[in-house]
């Protein structure tokens, strides 16, 4: 009978020791996770900083292809002028 009072105090023990265990690796999971949340949530902002900017740079490439044709229709028609 003490032994196996015995054997149960030494099982008892053990899964004590692997919940412990256990709860410590899901607290370091749960530290991972959000760790990458916040990594997640800078490359969301930055993908659309460079979304942004990157339309932004399109307008200005669209603007600067007008202005030189708008300089270019105006030298042209000054050109047919002076004729």
């Amino acid at each position: 009978m003490w032994k196996k009072i015995y054997e149960l105090l030494e099982q008892l023990a053990t899964l004590a020791q692997r919940v412990s265990r256990h709860d410590k690796q899901a607290e370091e999971l749960r530290q991972e996770v959000r760790e990458l949340t916040g990594m997640v949530h800078r490359l969301v902002i930055e993908v659309n900083r460079l979304a942004d900017r990157q339309t932004s740079d399109r307008e200005k490439m669209e603007l600067w292809v007008e202005n030189q044709m708008l300089r270019f229709e105006r030298s042209s028609t000054s050109v047919f002028r002076r004729r």
